[in-house]
């Protein structure tokens, strides 16, 4: 008896196995935002609508994925997109706030809504969220970056700065911070030292530093100029900083027929800068170039300027800046490539 019993009890036990082992294995979703571009829209001044479209691999557009995900609406004038392994910051410059979601997902992770004034751009640096605040825009003595723990988002500190912090780059565990100027205009670059949050050195550069990249082991700095509506117009330049001795290296200046120019990118060693409608290349040394490499033919107007290994994306605003927005896709040598009919005033692309 014990030995059928025994029998049985063996027999169950592998066919118990068996049926186990042989059951298909269901694998992970994907997650649905892994692979594609981000669209940040910054919507109206005021309305609360910006949004995050989402351009797939198939090129298909999702819109407002931020709202789909979470149910509730992103905010009011969304500046820029920050990322930090699975995590991405989008900063809200109206609402003075900071949405914190997970970047394959777009679930959200926290909202940061104290300790901000007009905030801008951030870098992450030695575990802290570095923010450029401009503080009120009348005030050119208010002006800070906030620092917050990544672990759990709550403020360390504010480091005081000149006025208008615009742009930010963390490199070799320090801050680099362009002083565009605010509702003024600047000249400045700050760098911050991230082991115990100072200022260590504040370097002059052009007027109105708009964009800044790291290309033949430097930092260099665009700056756009004074506008025709200043008191007085200047010319845009570029200045090199060693990242050796974060001392200005090198410069070039514009004639100032040549027009304000902006959104300073690298690719493939070179480096792309516009002015108006026009695309330079440069090697970053020796003389500018004379001439644009190509125009781009089809945005009313540039809003964004963003630049991959094999293409670049530009972000076009409606011309009343009230309705649907354009990306517009092109290969390097100015072919215009595709389309993408987003939400209010696409600010930039974020690549996922």
């Amino acid at each position: 008896m014990k030995k059928k019993f025994l029998f049985f009890a063996t027999l169950s036990l592998l066919f118990f196995s068996c049926s186990e082992d042989d059951s298909p294995t269901t694998p992970e979703p994907e997650a649905a935002f892994a692979s594609g571009i981000f669209v940040l829209n910054e919507g109206n001044f005021g309305s609360s609508n910006a949004t995050v479209s989402f351009i797939n691999a198939d090129g298909n557009v999702e819109r407002s994925v931020f709202s789909a995900v979470n149910g509730t609406d992103l905010g009011d004038t969304a500046q820029s997109i920050a990322f930090y392994e699975d995590l991405a910051f989008i900063i809200l410059n109206v609402s003075n706030k900071i949405e914190v979601v997970d970047r394959y997902t777009f679930e959200q992770v926290a909202s940061i809504g104290t300790d901000l004034q007009n905030p801008r751009y951030a870098a992450i640096a030695n575990g802290k969220l570095y923010v450029t605040n401009w503080g009120d825009g009348m005030d050119s003595e208010d002006d800070f970056v906030a620092v917050f723990e990544l672990a759990d988002f709550t403020l360390a500190e504010k480091i005081a700065v000149a006025e208008g912090p615009e742009n930010i780059r963390a490199i070799n565990d320090k801050l680099y911070v362009a002083h565009q100027g605010g509702f003024s205009f600047n000249n400045l670059l700050s760098i911050i030292d991230s082991e115990d949050n100072t200022v260590e050195k504040t370097l002059e550069v052009g007027d109105v530093p708009n964009s800044m990249v790291v290309a033949n082991g430097d930092l260099y700095v665009l700056s756009g100029g004074k506008p025709s509506y200043a008191s007085e117009e200047t010319a845009s330049s570029i200045a090199e900083i060693s990242l050796d001795s974060d001392e200005v290296s090198d410069s070039w200046n514009f004639e100032l027929s040549a027009g304000h120019a902006g959104n300073l990118s690298v690719v493939g060693g070179n480096l792309l800068y516009i002015i108006n409608s026009d695309v330079f290349e440069w090697s970053g040394s020796g003389a500018l170039p004379g001439s644009s490499s190509f125009s781009l033919t089809e945005p009313a107007s540039i809003y964004g300027f963003d630049v991959t290994d094999d293409a670049i994306f530009v972000s076009s605003p409606t011309a009343d800046f009230t309705g649907d927005g354009t990306v517009y896709k092109y290969d390097l040598s100015g072919q215009l490539l595709d389309t993408y009919s987003v939400e209010i005033n696409p600010n930039g692309v974020y690549f996922n």
